[in-house]
């Protein structure tokens, strides 16, 4: 499974405003649950919550991946919001956070989740990607980014 496969322009939100962590997880449970196969949002906001209080999915360089699993959850589901301003994420490097990759996997997804967590945290851990993520000016363009192989590597 590819991270193009799993996000859709409309799970795209750029240039959002939030002023918590609460609130960025409540604006990716109602991204996450805009699509006929998702669980309901407060369902995916309980998931995103439940796990951040197991350890920030913060990654440093102004990047989180918060996910979750989620009963009722068909098929994995990714959004992508990018904040006009980095809020705090207990983040390894203190530095706050704006670009988010948030996942909605089914209750029972293993493998699939840990290699979809390990092909975004690839991604976002290049400089040259974060970057281009940040200076995106559509969902569109957004969506080309994530769909072309991750510099130095093969198609996540």
């Amino acid at each position: 499974m590819e991270l193009a496969d799993i996000l859709a322009p409309e799970r795209v939100a750029l240039d959002v405003s939030a002023s918590s962590k609460k609130t960025l997880l409540e604006k990716a449970a109602d991204l996450l649950s805009n699509q006929t196969e998702a669980a309901h949002a407060r369902d995916i906001f309980d998931s995103l919550c439940q796990r951040e209080r197991l350890g920030s999915t913060g990654l440093g360089h102004g990047v989180a991946i918060p996910h979750g699993r989620v009963d009722g959850q068909v098929s994995v589901s990714g959004a992508l919001i990018r904040l006009t301003n980095g809020i705090a994420f207990d983040a390894p490097d203190s530095e706050p956070v704006e670009l988010f990759f948030a996942l909605a996997v089914p209750a029972h997804c293993t493998d699939v989740h840990l290699r979809l967590l390990a092909g975004i945290a690839e991604r976002f851990g290049n400089e040259e990607c974060r970057n281009r993520l940040r200076a995106a000016a559509s969902a569109d363009e957004v969506m080309k980014i994530i769909g072309e192989p991750p510099p130095g590597g093969e198609q996540t």
